[in-house]
């Protein structure tokens, strides 16, 4: 699959959304997106230690706002980027959010899934994904 700028593979026969700077995959509860966003100020790796800060603030609000707890946060590479990711849980479901941050740009991937099924889609999700022309 493809967007504006990013490709990712999600399982095959699910259902894939595209609206505006955003692809979705899904089936059922299970889902696989990526979002894209301008930032205000360009990033680059000196920036990461600081971002980590924002995003903790972040992602603990939208916890909150899911009636969730934040579950952990992580270090992973996702299209060859260090990015980070958090992990939000909820009493039957499990989304983890990976921001991938290069340039101007931030590329929001976000694997739901309910908290009873494993995380191979998430895998796959940041191991498939790519920032580059869409295809």
């Amino acid at each position: 699959m493809s967007g504006p700028g990013f490709s990712f593979a999600a399982p095959g026969g699910w259902q894939v959304e595209r609206s505006g700077t955003r692809v979705s995959a899904s089936s059922g509860p299970e889902l696989v997106q990526v979002a894209t966003f301008r930032l205000i100020r360009p990033y680059s790796a000196p920036l990461f230690r600081r971002v980590a800060k924002e995003l903790d603030v972040r992602m603990a609000g939208v916890a909150e706002q899911t009636s969730g707890k934040l579950a952990g946060s992580s270090v992973v590479t996702a299209g060859g980027i260090r990015s980070h990711s958090y992990r939000v849980a909820t009493n039957d479901r499990v989304d983890d959010y990976t921001f991938v941050l290069q340039g101007m740009r931030e590329y929001q991937l976000l694997c739901r899934r309910s908290a009873s099924h494993d995380d191979k889609n998430c895998r796959l999700l940041l191991s498939s994904f790519r920032i580059g022309k869409r295809t």
